[in-house]
């Protein structure tokens, strides 16, 4: 739960964690036997080795969110194998409010958990990929975890880091009061090696 803060709290520094470019896709399949979720879920880890996976939902309604950056095929052959091995799969080459609410509908008529995906500190849109920072406060000796969607973002495309994120920041309707000269820290990018897709994935699951 979000910590109410007075209006204008002072920041006294700011790490930022930036979105990175690639591609978006969203995997809906429904399940039919403990053993069809099994299947997904293992399919799924066995992708997060290739890209970043997040979770939107577990059970009768499995649903995954996957950003790559690198082999365009990639979305392509999760496709495929879903398709060709469960009775009912959406793919959708992008998230949205639209994808979002066809994933909650379908998990509320199959009685299915949703996970909670972080929230846009501006406009509140959910976005599982966002910009993210962590702000220390003065007077406080927690610190704040803020995310912001792909689309508020874009809008500070054009400018250095430290420029967006404290403008992002800036904007956040919690209210913060951002020094132009409050120290911003980039954490470093963890680079992975990824490995290539292997045929028989599924097979690979059970």
């Amino acid at each position: 739960m979000r910590r109410a803060f007075p209006r204008q709290i002072e920041l006294i520094g700011i790490r930022c964690y930036p979105a990175h470019p690639g591609s978006r896709a969203v995997f809906l399949v429904e399940t039919r036997s403990r053993k069809e979720v099994r299947q997904v879920r293992e399919l799924f880890d066995y992708v997060g080795r290739l890209a970043e996976v997040v979770p939107i939902s577990h059970g009768a309604v499995m649903a995954y969110a996957v950003h790559h950056v690198g082999d365009p095929s990639l979305f392509a052959k999760i496709e495929w194998l879903l398709t060709t091995s469960f009775s009912f799969s959406i793919v959708e080459r992008n998230f949205s409010d639209v994808t979002l609410r066809l994933v909650h509908d379908l998990c509320d008529n199959a009685k299915t958990h949703a996970e909670e995906l972080p929230a846009c500190g501006i406009c509140s849109a959910v976005d599982p990929f966002p910009s993210r920072a962590t702000v220390d406060l003065a007077g406080e000796e927690e610190p704040e975890h803020l995310s912001y969607c792909t689309r508020c973002a874009a809008r500070y495309a054009d400018e250095e880091p430290e420029v967006a994120i404290r403008a992002l920041v800036r904007e956040d309707r919690r209210g913060f009061r951002v020094a132009v000269d409050v120290p911003v820290t980039l954490m470093p990018e963890i680079v992975e090696d990824r490995p290539e897709w292997e045929s028989g994935v599924l097979a690979m699951t059970g």
